[in-house]
């Protein structure tokens, strides 16, 4: 009974994980299609986005620490978000879920007759 709720526990746990990097990837994929389609282009006069005064019809890029304004707010923007999250999530939000006993190499009975052979066999 206990290791039945272990592996349920085990994939909450990775489920829930798997959907929240599946929303931020989302969400960082959806900020930079937009952000680059909105600013990288120009627009028709007549186009919905710039009657609303969303963005210019023809768009003067400046620059932003050497990179093209839309690159950098469409494209590093989102990339170092999604790399700070990930240390973050990777620290403090992911859990720690127990996946049993550890078998090593050194604590295994046959792994250490094996090497006793391997030794004679070498002439030790």
């Amino acid at each position: 009974m206990q290791n039945k709720e272990s592996a349920r526990s085990l994939f909450r746990n990775a489920r829930r994980e798997a959907w929240i990097v599946a929303l931020v990837w989302a969400l960082a994929f959806a900020w930079t299609v937009v952000w680059c389609y909105m600013h990288g282009y120009a627009h028709e006069e007549t186009s919905l986005h710039v009657r609303l005064g969303w963005v210019e019809a023809e768009p003067t890029p400046d620059l932003v620490l050497g990179f093209p304004d839309w690159v950098f707010w469409g494209i590093m923007l989102p990339w170092l978000a999604c790399s700070a999250f990930t240390v973050w999530f990777g620290i403090w939000g992911m859990t720690d879920d127990d996946l049993g006993a550890a078998h090593t190499a050194d604590s295994s009975p046959q792994n250490g007759e094996r090497r006793r052979e391997e030794g004679d066999s070498h002439g030790h």
